[in-house]
């Protein structure tokens, strides 16, 4: 169908996380294992050789395509699964790995339509500034109402913690000219955010700071740190590391607010955040998206108290916030 508005167009773009879900399934032999009955996935990981935990969340994903059920911790084939994704005289499993098999052809689509030659660039081939300009892209919209629904006293100092392109950072220090905001990021992003607000005639509206927050000082003492879809890239042990640091580096008293894509209880839905979750095992070493639940109980952990969660949003995006 046509794309008519954004909703389809991301949609459009997202797409082939649906596909590389059901693609990775049958290649890891999901449905084959659940063919004799429900399974946790401990037990069907050893089945078909797989991590269990990263394997749990593709299990979470694929219910919420509608190709597995979820009761409990057991997972199960849905009709349609066992019609078409079993062997049998309707089974389309065959066609559908044939698919898999061209994957690496249509990544190199582009550089095929050049007439084979890969286009020259510099360093890692714009990824980096693609994707930090991209989370500018995401969160254009966001940041405005973020800004009124974290107001700031006059002088507050606030801490974008890991705040990529400045978008949030930048909200704040248009709507509260005199609050100090700094944006905590590796030199890397960095580069590509004073770029960002150079073009946006902001450069010395935000204080931009080097180093990794998971090694060096944050800096300090702030009375407000926004930490914006920065935990799911994150394993459980590296993100309580994180909000240490920035409960550590808040005033007393002083508060911190995490968004995040937030999946449900039983992590199944909304679609959008454990699609992401499975992207999140492809791209990184141990994220995937979280809980409220996961998220305030780390925080607890960190040392933060008056822990409250906001729905999330239609795209699953929600806010859970604390007090040092």
């Amino acid at each position: 169908m046509p794309v008519r508005n954004l909703d389809d167009l991301l949609m459009l773009g997202h797409g082939y996380q649906r596909s590389m879900i059901l693609l990775c399934a049958l290649k890891l032999g999901v449905f084959r294992g659940l063919s004799s009955g429900p399974l946790e996935a401990s037990p069907l990981a050893r089945k078909i050789g797989a991590d269990a935990g990263k394997l749990s969340i593709l299990l979470d994903a694929l219910a919420a395509l509608g190709l597995l059920s979820k009761s409990g911790h057991r997972y199960r084939n849905t009709g349609v699964a066992r019609e078409f994704l079993l062997p049998g005289h309707r089974s389309q499993e065959s066609i559908l790995l044939h698919h898999l098999d061209g994957w690496g052809d249509w990544g190199r689509l582009a550089a095929t339509i050049r007439g084979g030659r890969e286009k020259r660039g510099g360093g890692d081939g714009g990824y980096q500034e693609n994707f930090i300009r991209g989370m500018e892209e995401n969160s254009r919209e966001r940041a405005a109402d973020v800004a009124r629904k974290f107001p700031l006293r006059p002088g507050d100092r606030v801490l974008d913690l890991g705040g990529g392109p400045g978008t949030y950072a930048l909200a704040w220090a248009m709507r509260h000219p005199d609050a100090e905001i700094s944006i905590f990021d590796t030199p890397g992003t960095l580069r590509v955010t004073r770029k960002i607000l150079k073009e946006k005639g902001a450069g010395s509206r935000v204080r931009l700071v080097e180093g990794d927050f998971l090694k060096d000082p944050i800096g300090g003492p702030y009375d407000f740190v926004w930490i914006s879809q920065i935990l799911h890239a994150y394993s459980e042990p590296e993100c309580v590391k994180l909000l240490r640091a920035a409960a550590s580096a808040l005033a007393p008293g002083g508060r911190a607010a995490v968004q995040e894509f937030l999946v449900s209880g039983g992590k199944t839905s909304p679609p959008g955040p454990a699609f992401f979750s499975v992207h999140m095992v492809a791209v990184t070493e141990g994220g995937r998206a979280y809980t409220a639940g996961e998220v305030a109980a780390m925080m607890k952990r960190a040392g933060f108290r008056k822990i409250a969660a906001d729905p999330p949003d239609r795209r699953g995006v929600g806010i859970v916030r604390g007090v040092r």
